[in-house]
């Protein structure tokens, strides 16, 4: 083991394992009861005339899945007085053993997490002989053991169990004839409930624990009607300013701050000139942000590209919408999720299995984002298929559930330099941060990835 880490760690490690033992692996366990009388009690075991070696193994498993094994072993070493000044004489080894997954790759590999799917997908058995499997799968798997490797100081903060194995493989397949490509990805699916866009709807259920108002899919706002998430962000804008100009406010304090102001007038000058992906409405999946990020990547996926989701025998047809956390994959808007299982919320996914398949066609986004039109997505992911070698079963046509206004709503007026009749000044900080947003959201272009906040790669609460 390291010596040079902090006596902290070390500490919080001994506790961890301890405690994870104390209450896990030994539930039962009571404290000796105490005598009867006054009298000290006998002794049952004899006092050691001598040291005696020890060594005794326990097994616990942390709530988060991950199991754990600790050990005590004794050997007789120099006199105390020299023990205390030895790090070696009192330590503890931390070592996290992970067996990494083999993709599956062959027909009978995949049809264990989907044994329809050599059926669904009759030209897939050809296919797979040129088939590869993808950098993107053992991209992802690093990143699961960075982060791993990251949280070693909080054991109970380490990525779960289900979510280390969360992907059976990412295969990069091509037609010979058409020379189609399509990445085929194996996994569970999670529940994506972010996205607003008050030109369609009005009302959104925000409340969902983490969600944000944007998906990194977007497109310029066609009307003025307002965001109803912009009173909200103002008012913090507002108090950001407030405890920014207070007295007592320290410099590091300040500086915070001002990046906070900073992200909040970002966040609320998108929500004036975007319109997003709604969760509830839209069909669409989300991928790890950093397969998006790999620009010369053959097989790169990018925002907008057709997706054909494969569960039970049918195929859903979706958009690529939005990023997620770069050592996680599986998740879908509420829109599929609860096609899948009616019972499906922000807090219940629709299947932990890795039952569910994702072909994501890249390169096949339209060149001008705007929101879902559900009969060209349809038709679009039918022509996908067969390019592909077709497909056997339903595939899906999604209904409009969105009411259409009865008149036309008022158009958005054209960009310009100076500021819009309908819009919002924003409170600025003191000292007063540059005006125009940064670089990153300033320059963005319609349907590029979107947000930071979307770019941190979030979290999704219920899913973990």
């Amino acid at each position: 083991m390291r010596t040079d880490l902090p006596l902290l760690f070390r500490i919080r490690v001994i506790f961890a394992c301890v405690a994870a033992l104390g209450f896990v692996a030994c539930p039962g366990r009571k404290g000796p009861t105490p005598p009867s009388s006054s009298s000290p009690a006998p002794m049952t075991t004899p006092l050691p005339e001598t040291f005696i070696p020890f060594s005794r193994m326990d097994t616990a498993q942390l709530f988060n899945g991950l199991r754990l094994h600790s050990k005590v072993t004794t050997v007789e070493g120099p006199p105390a007085v020299i023990g205390r000044k030895t790090p070696d004489a009192y330590q503890l080894d931390l070592e996290i053993k992970i067996q990494i997954p083999k993709a599956a790759q062959t027909l009978d590999e995949l049809s264990v997490a989907n044994p329809d799917i050599g059926v669904v997908l009759p030209g897939l058995k050809e296919q797979l002989i040129a088939a590869k499997v993808s950098n993107f799968y053992h991209g992802l798997y690093q990143l699961k053991v960075d982060s791993v490797n990251r949280l070693l100081m909080r054991l109970d903060q380490i990525v779960s169990r289900r979510n280390f194995f969360d992907c059976n493989t990412i295969l990069e397949i091509q037609d010979a004839r058409t020379s189609r490509k399509a990445l085929l990805i194996q996994s569970d699916m999670n529940v994506d409930t972010d996205g607003s866009d008050a030109d369609r709807q009005t009302e959104v259920d925000g409340s969902p624990t983490n969600f944000q108002p944007y998906t990194s899919y977007r497109w310029l706002k066609k009307t003025n009607k307002p965001s109803q998430f912009l009173p909200e962000k103002e008012a913090k804008l507002k108090q950001l300013q407030s405890d920014y100009d207070a007295k007592t406010t320290s410099a590091n304090k300040k500086e915070a701050i001002k990046k906070q102001i900073h992200r909040i007038q970002r966040e609320i000058a998108d929500l004036k000139k975007y319109s997003y992906l709604i969760s509830k409405y839209d069909p669409y999946v989300v991928l790890p942000g950093f397969m998006l990020r790999q620009s010369t990547h053959p097989y790169v996926p990018k925002l907008g590209d057709y997706v054909v989701v494969i569960y039970q025998g049918k195929l859903y047809p979706s958009l690529l919408g939005d990023v997620g956390p770069s050592y996680k994959i599986g998740e879908a808007s509420l829109r599929i999720c609860m096609q899948l299982d009616p019972r499906s919320n922000a807090y219940n996914r629709p299947t932990s299995n890795l039952n569910v398949t994702y072909l994501v066609f890249p390169g096949s986004a339209d060149s001008i984002p705007g929101p879902p039109n559900l009969k060209k997505l349809h038709d679009q992911c039918a022509t996908l298929l067969a390019e592909i070698g077709g497909c056997n079963g339903e595939l899906w046509e999604w209904k409009d559930l969105l009411v259409q206004p009865s008149s036309s709503p008022t158009a958005l007026p054209q960009p310009s330099t100076a500021p819009g009749a309908n819009a919002t000044p924003s409170p600025s900080p003191s000292p007063k941060p540059s005006a125009n947003p940064s670089p990153s959201a300033s320059s963005w272009m319609s349907g590029t990835p979107a947000p930071a906040a979307k770019e941190s790669e979030k979290k999704h609460a219920g899913n973990q």
